[in-house]
């Protein structure tokens, strides 16, 4: 009886490793991808319960509205994050089977953030406006908040987008931005109808109100925007638009108009 005993004993003890083992393997980490192209990785599970969509991470839970969600994909530990798509943690993605997307240009190394984090998210989807390029700053889609730090540090869409890191802290990708800005000397190149004057688009697609005639002037229409420009110049719509030329930059615009209007008045 004490041999038998014994025995067990040894190998209780055998199997104890293997115990150990199972214990101490990662916890699944799920990720969660967006209709409109961001992506969260959950520290643990994801699951959708009736309308949210549930996310194990730091320690808590993060609850997502359904109807914002694409896809849902299943990890075996934290460490694996298989996606090779351009976005990051709570970042874009172009398209939410992560085997579609191609692989994205490797952004340049930017300087460190001059500013400490300030605890603002660049994105967060259970905002009414999920992207924010300032606290005051509020949009609805990715490129539209591309496109007002591009208006704000006077540089293009893509060298926002190359330069502005992969923190989703509002305070760190504006001190990367501004220390990109002052190391970069002279500003990049534009296209040439965007030539190197106010780098202001007098249209835009992407902005809220596409169509600008001065920072401050904004219209929804084309037809808006060439009557504040005949107001101004005092001149009618007709010749506004004969004079307009094929510039995009709203420095150029003016400039040809107010061209057009000396060489009037001079004769």
């Amino acid at each position: 009886m004490k041999k038998i005993s014994l025995l067990i004993g040894v190998a209780a003890l055998a199997a104890l490793p293997a115990v150990f083992f199972w214990c101490g393997a990662a916890p699944r980490a799920d990720i969660i991808y967006f209709k409109d192209g961001m992506r969260t990785l959950c520290h643990g599970k994801a699951w959708a319960e009736k309308d949210e969509v549930h996310c194990e991470r730091d320690g808590g839970l993060l609850i997502y509205p359904k109807n914002d969600v694409a896809q849902i994909e299943h990890g075996p530990s934290v460490k694996a994050d298989p996606a090779p798509g351009k976005g990051r943690d709570t970042g874009e993605k172009t398209t939410p089977s992560p085997a579609a997307a191609p692989a994205p240009p490797s952004k340049a190394e930017s300087p460190p953030s001059a500013q400490p984090p300030s605890g603002v998210l660049f994105y967060d989807p259970r905002r009414d406006k999920k992207y924010w390029s300032s606290p005051t700053g509020r949009h609805d889609s990715y490129q539209e908040a591309l496109s007002a730090l591009a208006f704000e540090f006077g540089r293009p869409v893509q060298w926002i987008e190359e330069k502005m890191g992969d923190s989703n802290d509002l305070g760190e990708i504006r001190g990367v931005l501004s220390s990109n800005k002052q190391a970069a000397s002279p500003a990049p190149a534009v296209p040439a109808n965007h030539s190197a004057a106010g780098g202001i688009e007098f249209y835009n697609p992407r902005r809220p109100q596409r169509y600008w005639t001065a920072p401050d002037a904004r219209h929804n229409t084309y037809e808006e925007a060439i009557e504040a420009l005949s107001r101004e110049f005092g001149k009618p719509p007709v010749w506004v638009e004969r004079h307009l030329g094929d510039a995009n930059d709203i420095d150029l615009i003016r400039r040809d108009l107010r061209n057009a209007q000396s060489t009037e008045e001079g004769n």
